[in-house]
């Protein structure tokens, strides 16, 4: 019997050697999906240089050179909180410099299509400054802190921002000033 036991499991090893390959299907299908590089138009060259044009703009505290990146009627949906109007961007946007004076933006990924861009991005920044939210404040506290982000831009005919969605891992922020 147990010979018979052997040579049945051999004959089973011996099949899945021939009918599986050397890599998994994980490999296979990362080979599969692997990334191919888009070759963007002319127009959307313009919505990928604006796009990453916001961040360097922040993390140089040149708040007011992104004007001229925005249309008059924008409209920003900032974590839940929705904003209209250039001048109301610009003053959100810049409010993070007083608590956080060394706040920077690093993209980890800009992808454009037609008109529409998103950016993955992680913010840093060491918390200075009293930081205001909503219930209260947070004391300076000279915490180091790092908030994984992500914004869909959407831009018209002309390239200038019309419409920001912008989520990032808030709850992850409050934690790591509070602890």
């Amino acid at each position: 019997m147990k010979l018979q036991m052997i040579g049945l499991f051999g004959t089973i090893a011996l099949a899945c050697q021939i009918a599986i390959p050397s890599y998994s299907y994980a490999q296979a299908e990362a080979k599969r999906l692997e990334h191919r590089a888009h070759h963007y138009t002319p127009y959307e060259q313009l919505v990928y240089e604006n796009a990453s044009t916001f961040h360097r703009n922040f993390n140089h505290h040149e708040f007011e050179k992104n004007r001229a990146l925005i249309a008059d009627d924008l409209h920003v949906d900032s974590n839940g909180t929705e904003l209209r109007g250039t001048d109301a961007y610009i003053k959100a946007i810049s409010r993070f410099v007083g608590p956080f004076p060394d706040v920077t933006i690093k993209d980890l990924s800009i992808v454009v299509d037609g008109n529409m861009a998103s950016i993955r991005f992680v913010i840093t920044g060491t918390q200075k400054g009293d930081f205001a939210i909503p219930g209260g404040v947070i004391h300076a506290t000279n915490k180091h802190i790092e908030v994984d982000g992500i914004e869909y831009l959407t831009f018209n005919r002309d390239g200038k921002l019309t419409d920001l969605l912008t989520v990032e891992d808030l709850q992850g922020l409050l934690k790591q000033l509070k602890n």
